[in-house]
């Protein structure tokens, strides 16, 4: 009797992420350091041919790993999670997600876009501060003119490069710097990596936040950078 051969690892990884049948699976290396690693898995499903991204990265910058399936839940605004590993500490293998590709997605260069799509992440887990923190997201105290602002999650390294635009829209993608905090410190860090005024995004985003932008606060907000 002839035996069936032994199925794929990387096949039945994507077919039972995905909870559907794929074929013609191959992986394509995209970055191989230190930092992490970044793969893009082609596939066929359904005739169709579909790429999704494994990304790796050590244990101690696992914060993604963990923050972006509970943000995925939430939020379009991020990017979509298929799959996530996080191995048992003394495991040698590093933690992973399983995510839509975005890496060649074009660069969102509407920055008010930008800056509206930070709103929406900010709204859906509004209520979830407890479950960040538990998830290791650290808080970043909030004083003098920003400690009457409310407490939300901060992206930390908001900038157009780590924004994309999509067929639903702006997507915000590297969440390793996640932090509790006052949200008008990413609006400063986009304008001026942006090389524009702070002040007319803080707006944008004071009003979007129901907050009243004062210059002193947008000044202690630069002032965190």
């Amino acid at each position: 009797m002839r035996e069936e051969p032994a199925p794929d690892p990387l096949t039945t990884f994507i077919g039972r992420s995905l909870r559907a049948e794929v074929s013609d699976v191959s992986e394509e290396v995209l970055q191989d350091t230190t930092d992490a690693e970044v793969d893009r898995v082609h596939f066929t499903q359904d005739g169709d041919r579909r790429t999704l991204i494994v990304k790796r990265v050590p244990p101690h910058s696992s914060l993604e790993v963990k923050l972006l399936p509970h943000l995925a839940r939430k939020t379009d605004r991020v990017p979509i999670v298929h799959a996530r590993g996080i191995p048992p500490t003394m495991a040698a293998g590093w933690p992973w997600l399983l995510i839509e590709d975005l890496v060649d997605a074009p660069a969102a260069d509407d920055l008010e876009a930008i800056v509206r799509a930070k709103i929406a992440v900010e709204r859906s887990v509004s209520a979830d501060g407890p479950a960040l923190v538990a998830l290791g997201v650290p808080r970043i105290a909030r004083r003098g003119p920003l400690a009457d602002w409310p407490e939300v999650i901060v992206h930390g390294a908001l900038t157009a490069r780590n924004a994309v635009r999509v067929g639903r829209g702006v997507v915000l993608t590297e969440w390793r710097h996640a932090s509790l905090g006052a949200g008008l410190f990413d609006v400063v860090r986009l304008a001026r990596d942006a090389g524009v005024p702070a002040g007319p995004l803080a707006e944008i985003y004071a009003t979007g936040a129901d907050r009243t932008l004062t210059p002193a606060a947008l000044e202690a907000a630069e002032e965190l950078l």
